[in-house]
């Protein structure tokens, strides 16, 4: 027998993998509302600045390794490719080995504003993580690391 919505929310009260999610999920709204300001200040938003972050990480990934690396649609990953391009952050270039793949890389002006994107990283990571210890930080690292194995081969089979 199925319970009454109230009941069903009632019985939601109190457990704390569901409390730990709605506190992870505004954690996340809060961190990317102030990553959202600092980026703001350097002329970006927070998607390109990720999608920049992933092709200096990743060392000229193909436009679908980085949609896969940022979990998004690779038209998506393409039309932020695009602004960045057109805003002189990244370039496309022919694959050395392969002329029909084209690599996603950071240009010189990339390169040149990485420390000021660092220092903007800091900034919200200092306020964030202002009076958390390291080790508490590494087990919650740990924690989300797991959270987020489980999730990934739990979808697997879907």
């Amino acid at each position: 027998m199925e319970l009454p919505a109230r009941s069903r929310a009632f019985h939601l009260k109190g457990d704390p993998r569901i409390d730990f999610s709605f506190l992870l999920g505004e954690v996340t709204r809060l961190l990317r509302r102030a990553f959202d300001r600092e980026m703001e200040a350097i002329g970006l938003t927070r998607s390109q600045w990720h999608v920049l972050v992933y092709v200096i990480k990743l060392e000229g990934p193909t436009q679908t390794k980085l949609a896969e690396a940022l979990d998004i649609a690779r038209p998506s990953v393409g039309a932020l490719i695009d602004h960045l391009a057109s805003s002189g952050y990244v370039s496309r270039e022919r694959d050395s080995r392969d002329r029909r793949v084209w690599r996603i890389v950071p240009t010189r002006l990339a390169i040149q504003q990485a420390d000021e994107f660092a220092r903007s990283a800091e900034r919200v990571a200092s306020q964030a993580f202002d009076s958390v210890l390291s080790q508490d930080l590494a087990a919650a690292a740990t924690l989300l690391s797991t959270i987020k194995d489980n999730l990934k081969s739990s979808s697997a089979g879907l």
